[in-house]
């Protein structure tokens, strides 16, 4: 299995067909799923499984099987985001917790 955050962007979603493209449909896709119309982007996609990103480190922390990569292409890039509690959480804190969980498996 391979992790995609940010999965449903424009890097992400092209990231996620170019491993379609050589075989892989074992793939978990990872976003901020609030945004419907991003949807679009993998509506001709061959994946495993999704999760919203909040939702992710708990999923993560109880898969059965350890995923061969994790590609962390999610983060808030709102330039206008001036909330820095959210900024930490979203960017710092959840990268942390993956490159955590990396080094653990």
């Amino acid at each position: 299995m391979i992790v995609v955050t940010g999965g449903m962007g424009f890097i992400g979603s092209n990231l996620v067909h170019a491993l379609n493209q050589r075989g892989r449909s074992d793939l978990f896709v990872v976003d901020d799923l609030t945004d419907g119309t991003k949807f679009s982007n993998l509506s001709q996609a061959d994946i495993l499984d999704y999760a919203h990103y909040l939702d992710f480190p708990e999923k993560l922390d109880s898969l059965t099987e350890v995923p061969e990569a994790i590609f962390h292409l999610g983060a808030c890039s709102d330039t206008t985001e001036w909330d820095g509690i959210r900024m930490m959480k979203q960017n710092f804190e959840y990268s942390k917790h993956l490159l955590h969980f990396c080094k653990a498996h």
